[in-house]
């Protein structure tokens, strides 16, 4: 009977050490959470606007990549629109996301969220969409270089002094 005591107690002490150990672990995952929503007027701002119509959309992918590279998952915004991962782990998450070809992402895509021991949830993320068949492009939004009127008067203006040093030059040799 002592010795069954002895065990049972020896047992208790060392998985006390062990429950311990595992409590005393700092914990290494956080959560991302988000929503999609229609940008109705094009303007890129769809949550708390006012505008009729900007409600959630369902169904759109968003891409979930770790700054390693090495996690990369998908998933899509509920019925509410929203979208989350749970359990992600420490990372500078990147956020992509990608709708169908009826859709247009109007707000900036992708988008970042650094999940560490400070910050473990980030909330409050949005994509806009608007319907592909109602898009008018804006610049500098579309991607297009600004200011590409300058880029091509620099290189203009790069090549004459290349050419006018290659005239001196030749002009300087035969003379």
């Amino acid at each position: 009977m002592k010795r069954l005591l002895a065990i049972s107690l020896l047992l208790a002490l060392l998985l006390s050490l062990f429950v311990g150990t595992l409590a005393a672990q700092e914990k290494t995952h956080g959560a991302i959470q988000g929503v999609v929503y229609e940008d109705v007027n094009k303007d890129g701002q769809c949550v708390n606007t006012g505008v009729a119509g900007e409600g959630p959309v369902a169904d759109v992918d968003v891409e979930f990549v770790s700054s390693d590279e090495q996690t990369v998952l998908t998933m899509y915004s509920s019925p509410d629109g929203a979208f989350g991962l749970f359990a992600a782990g420490f990372s500078y998450w990147k956020l992509t996301a990608k709708p169908g070809a009826e859709w247009i992402v109007t707000s900036p895509n992708p988008i970042y969220a650094p999940i560490d021991a400070d910050n473990p949830a980030i909330t409050g993320l949005f994509f806009c969409v608007q319907k592909a068949n109602t898009v008018t492009v804006l610049l500098p939004q579309s991607g297009d270089a600004v200011g590409a009127g300058w880029l091509a008067g620099t290189a203009v203006a790069g090549i004459a002094l290349l050419f006018t040093g290659f005239m001196f030059e030749k002009r300087r040799r035969s003379a």
